[in-house]
């Protein structure tokens, strides 16, 4: 079995090195940042995109059917409400999400813990990873897909929120809302061909650069 997904009912949040087998050490540990968590998996900027969208139309219906923009803005301004609701909730969960969450890589594995109501924990052994990449924000968080062999493969369901968007079918774990994303993949770098025999593991890295700049595209190893 290529990794080992666990449910817990009673689980730290964060991997202690008391927790390991005798021999095992702990190279790096992180938890993501609830506020890029929100923006990217629970999709805060599309929440308050589609609210705002249905406002505009309905400022639009109204005055082509009474001809006054006032009262276009004043039954717009009755969906306020659910737009602070549904933009507060995915705030709150992402932060609960981003709380209980913790990514430790180890000399000989990558272990994901998540989950508030009930703690799950993945293990991925470091000789069974094939391949992983790295796309860093302009705020240097960023993501870091892992892609396993099939057999053993967690569901996307299961993963979720720290799935490799779109990956249905071939499910791939991903580091979600990595702070300093690329000195992380560079150490999980150095930890794959540490682990693989000393294989060179490719980490290929995609920063998202601010406005106005060109994004570029490299390579850590």
């Amino acid at each position: 079995m290529t990794e080992q997904l666990d449910e817990f009912d009673h689980i730290k949040p964060v991997v202690e090195a008391g927790e390991l087998p005798e021999g095992e050490r702990i190279l790096w540990q992180a938890q993501p940042d609830w506020w890029r968590l929100a923006l990217s998996a629970f999709r805060l900027k599309y929440v308050v995109a589609v609210y705002l969208t249905l406002a505009l139309w309905r400022v639009g219906a109204t005055h082509h059917d009474t001809g006054s923009w006032a009262e276009g803005f004043a039954h717009a301004s009755t969906m306020l409400p659910a737009l602070a609701a549904g933009t507060l909730l995915a705030m709150l969960l992402s932060f609960l999400m981003a709380r209980s969450t913790s990514f430790t890589l180890t000399d000989r594995r990558l272990v994901l813990r998540f989950g508030v109501a009930l703690p799950t924990q993945l293990n991925i052994p470091l000789k069974d990873v094939d391949h992983a990449a790295v796309r860093v924000n302009s705020d240097g968080s960023g993501d870091i897909p892992l892609t396993l062999p099939k057999k053993g493969r967690p569901s996307y369901f299961q993963l979720w929120p720290f799935a490799r968007p779109l990956k249905l079918v071939s499910a791939q774990p991903m580091l979600r809302a990595v702070p300093n994303a690329a000195e992380a993949a560079n150490l999980i770098a150095g930890a794959l061909a540490a682990s693989q025999g000393g294989r060179r593991v490719t980490v290929a890295e995609q920063r998202v650069a601010p406005a106005g700049l060109r994004a570029g595209r490299t390579a850590a190893v």
